[in-house]
């Protein structure tokens, strides 16, 4: 009895319906992609060192101006899961070819435009840019990054898992095959730039070979006028954590030396792996919580597993890095220069990226169930993040490693505390009505 009644609970768990299945599959991907993430950022810190903030200055800047393609993925994720409910496949069909259209404009005028500030002597002077191959390269990338989403998003919306998880660990295996042979090769910071560019390609290549069908489907004209209003939250959602995840990295290069910006960004860089290893998670729960809250059902059990699941798996990590930073240093980057100075700001950046990752949890929740509080929450939290940066310069204090490790903490926790006592308060009103 007791053996059968674990079995049927497996079976429901590994279930397309379930978590589990879909988990482990998004799990396999996430960390295989995130690995070769790890790995990527681990050789370039034993084999670029002195060139590693240029490198993640031109990769932070990919992303941020690419925080359209996080608004345009939750989007399709959104409203494939939604009229994938309700049977409208000729609808995400036509959604998709609109949102490719739009990602197009959007990309070509954004990689113009970037490529032209970056290539400007002031801007170049104050980021410490030296290459010009990897400016234009950006530039490629940002158009790709924008293009990526019209065929990821949909994967994720239908619960193709295997198919996303293809796309998504392919990319980040090339990036890492590619990038660090590039760099071996003598190409530099623009072999490393090009390796992530390459990536980003294949991932839209092999997105949009899986979503052809819908592709080339005919058409049913979607509600326009509803996907806007759920893309204007969405848009400012992706930019707030976008900004937070990845502008500490510019601030370092423009307020510290060279030297002090490759320490920061190496600490941060390693800590990293805390924030994206549990992606998976989210990744999943998601398009079920939109699908979820579609159908008029309760979001609240899947919410908890994620939160449970994410503190979890993070946390596990982040405790490493915080009581054992010089084990975890000589194993992953014995060939660091900055390896003495590397370990106290990784400890505190340890406990933002957990913090960060939980956030992204509690935003996805948000946009699945057109909570638009939490949007608000992030960009408070910006606002935190600029005006603490704003205060310590105003004191004449010299920006360290250190300090803007605190900074990012402070950050992460002003989120979680703001997000939880949300939760607190429409949990208890849901209670309310329940009772």
């Amino acid at each position: 009895m007791a053996w059968g009644f674990m079995l049927d609970r497996l079976r429901r768990l590994t279930s397309v319906e379930g978590m589990g299945g879909p988990v482990l599959i998004m799990f396999i991907a996430t960390v295989g992609g995130g690995a070769c993430n790890f790995f990527y950022q681990l050789m370039m810190q034993n084999l670029a060192a002195t060139e590693l903030a240029e490198i993640n200055t031109f990769l932070a800047i990919i992303i941020i101006a690419g925080v359209p393609s996080t608004a345009i993925s939750n989007v399709l994720v959104r409203y494939t899961a939604k009229y994938n409910a309700q049977g409208r496949d000729g609808s995400i069909a036509w959604l998709m070819r609109r949102t490719l259209l739009l990602a197009l404009g959007l990309g070509g005028l954004a990689a113009i435009g970037i490529v032209a500030i970056l290539n400007a002597p002031e801007v170049r002077s104050s980021l410490n840019l030296t290459s010009s191959a990897a400016i234009a390269l950006v530039g490629v990338g940002v158009l790709l990054s924008l293009v990526l989403p019209v065929g990821s998003g949909p994967l994720q919306g239908l619960q193709r898992f295997t198919a996303f998880g293809i796309s998504y660990g392919g990319n980040y295996l090339i990036k890492l095959g590619l990038g660090v042979g590039l760099v071996v090769m003598g190409l530099g910071v623009a072999g490393a730039v090009g390796g992530v560019v390459v990536g980003i390609a294949f991932g839209v290549a092999f997105s949009m070979l899986a979503m052809r069908k819908h592709l080339i489907m005919k058409g049913e004209r979607a509600e326009s006028g509803e996907v806007w209003r759920f893309t204007i939250p969405t848009t400012i959602a992706a930019l707030g954590f976008t900004v937070l995840t990845n502008v500490d990295i510019i601030i370092a290069a423009l307020l510290m030396e060279k030297d002090p910006a490759n320490v920061y960004t190496a600490a941060t860089r390693l800590a990293s792996i805390i924030l994206y290893l549990p992606g998976a998670i989210a990744s999943v729960m998601f398009p079920k919580i939109a699908k979820l809250y579609a159908q008029r059902k309760s979001t609240w059990r899947m919410l908890k597993t994620s939160i449970l699941a994410t503190v979890t798996l993070s946390g596990v990590v982040a405790l490493a890095f915080i009581f054992f930073p010089d084990l975890v240093l000589n194993i992953l980057v014995p060939n660091n220069p900055y390896l003495p100075l590397v370990a106290r700001p990784m400890q505190v950046l340890a406990i933002a990226m957990t913090l960060l990752g939980l956030a992204n949890v509690f935003m996805l929740y948000g946009l699945a169930t057109d909570s638009h509080a939490y949007v608000v929450i992030l960009l408070t939290a910006v606002f935190v993040l600029f005006a603490l940066v704003g205060g310590v310069i105003s004191t004449g204090t010299l920006f360290t490693p250190q300090l803007l490790a605190e900074v990012m903490a402070i950050t992460g926790g002003f989120i979680i505390a703001l997000s939880s006592l949300y939760l607190f308060v429409i949990e208890r009103e849901r209670r309310c009505l329940v009772g």
